[in-house]
């Protein structure tokens, strides 16, 4: 929801109309340009003068009233995130089978790549992982998918299409499927691997950086999930998809940063520490390849964000060691 350095018109603004959804929301105005090149999120105004952003959100309604409700629970806890608006009309819609959320608009910086910012994010999920907040009923929980083969090696074969070389990600592929994997998958079934609500979305240009810190702007992908597994994907994803960000994932100082921050709020189990690796191997294929899939021809030409395809596809879990002190037991 943070502003691009242009706001554009995605190809996919169709259904529904920006008439319906000025009137659904009760707002007096809603700008037609998109602040996001990759989704539907505009800026408008309600009938008293606030300003308001209107996004679409994913699931169906049970889940999106969850993740409202535990984004309020969050905020309670003096966590920074936004809540749905519903001071002049509703929060959370449907139309045209597309669900759809009016947040307040959040005063505030975009990011930039500055240490200080990447520190403040560290900072705000490690408050998040330690701040004790309840699920509600109905919110999406995280489910172990059992490999497939034929379905990675059609992945494999799709990226061959767009990348020069697929060595990285076939080893990747090969390692995540035969020893990361059920290495999770145990750890999970047998309840050693921590649990806890998060937004599973951590990456930069889903916060503006307020006075006050960061502020979480897209909490609607909320479910309960491995924490060790948010933390990764904060790793292999943070500059997806952010105008403002460098052309590749975490530098060894941006690493250092973000983790020292999250570390000071969380204490990892050694059961986390010593599966580190394989949760970044997870992320990097089950995540990782996905981003990679998904972005278009228009994503990978795009000067910042197909050098951020193509260094998330060089990457592997060694690049990002946790700080001294902790250390799998290998």
């Amino acid at each position: 929801m943070g502003e691009h350095a242009e706001a554009t018109t995605p190809s996919e603004v169709d259904e529904p109309s920006l008439e319906a959804l000025r009137e659904a929301f009760g707002l007096d105005r809603l700008d037609g340009a998109s602040l996001s090149e990759w989704s539907r999120v505009h800026r408008g105004v309600d009938r008293a003068g606030r300003r308001v952003v209107v996004k679409r959100t994913s699931g169906d309604r049970e889940r999106a009233a969850a993740a409202i409700e535990w984004t309020r629970r969050l905020a309670e806890a003096g966590v920074a995130v936004v809540t749905p608006d519903v001071a002049d009309g509703p929060g959370l819609l449907c139309l045209d089978d597309q669900w759809w959320v009016r947040y307040p608009w959040v005063d505030g910086a975009d990011y930039r790549g500055t240490l200080a910012q990447v520190a403040a994010v560290g900072d705000w999920l490690g408050r998040q992982h330690a701040a004790d907040v309840a699920a509600p009923a109905g919110m999406r929980v995280y489910a172990f998918a059992e490999p497939d083969r034929a379905s990675i090696e059609e992945d494999l074969a799709t990226l061959a299409g767009r990348l020069d070389d697929v060595g990285v990600l076939s080893r990747l592929a090969a390692r995540w499927q035969e020893q990361s994997w059920p290495a999770l998958a145990a750890a999970h079934r047998a309840g050693r691997l921590p649990s806890i609500p998060v937004t599973s979305d951590v990456k930069a240009g889903n916060y503006r950086f307020a006075p006050t810190g960061p502020v979480m702007l897209d909490p609607d992908n909320a479910g309960v999930e491995p924490r060790v597994l948010d933390l990764a994907l904060a790793v292999c994803l943070f500059h997806h998809e952010c105008e403002g960000a460098p052309p590749r994932l975490f530098d060894d100082a941006e690493w250092s940063a973000f983790a020292s921050a999250y570390l000071r709020h969380v204490e990892l189990t050694p059961v986390e520490v010593d599966l580190w690796p394989a949760a970044l191997d997870h992320v990097l294929w089950e995540e990782g390849s996905w981003a990679l899939e998904d972005n278009d021809d228009r994503a990978w030409a795009h000067p910042r964000q197909g050098s951020f395809l193509r260094d998330l596809a060089e990457a592997t879990a060694e690049r990002f060691p946790l700080p001294g002190g902790y250390a799998p037991c290998r």
